[in-house]
């Protein structure tokens, strides 16, 4: 009867320990908790617009504070209003802040 507890025993002790290493380990997905701004003011290109889903697709430069090269992507705005004064092919500034796993912009505007 012993010997079928240990073996028991032993996966049971296996199996909670990476839990409980994970549960403290301060960022366990690498996933930022808190929310993370930057004061850098970004340049792109809008290559699109949906106001209905309250995001821009620009084409940008590297994105130094969020540690990202050039790429064309999609941000969902903070505020829709700021989508308004903007049309596909402006070239914008704009600043970010992260949310989760996402960019949120949080000032958009075309530059003149």
């Amino acid at each position: 009867m012993s010997s079928v507890w240990f073996p028991v025993a032993v996966l049971g002790i296996a199996l909670v320990l990476p839990v409980q290493a994970q549960m403290s380990a301060p960022h366990a997905h690498g996933a930022p908790t808190a929310k993370a701004t930057s004061s850098e003011v970004y340049e792109g290109q809008v290559k699109r617009i949906n106001k209905d889903t309250k995001k821009v697709t620009l084409a940008h430069g590297p994105l130094k504070a969020f540690n990202m090269p050039p790429m064309t992507m999609a941000f969902r705005v903070k505020d829709a209003k700021q989508l308004a004064p903007l049309k596909e092919g402006d070239k914008v500034r704009f600043a970010l802040e992260q949310a989760g796993d996402n960019l949120v912009i949080t000032r958009i505007e075309p530059v003149k």
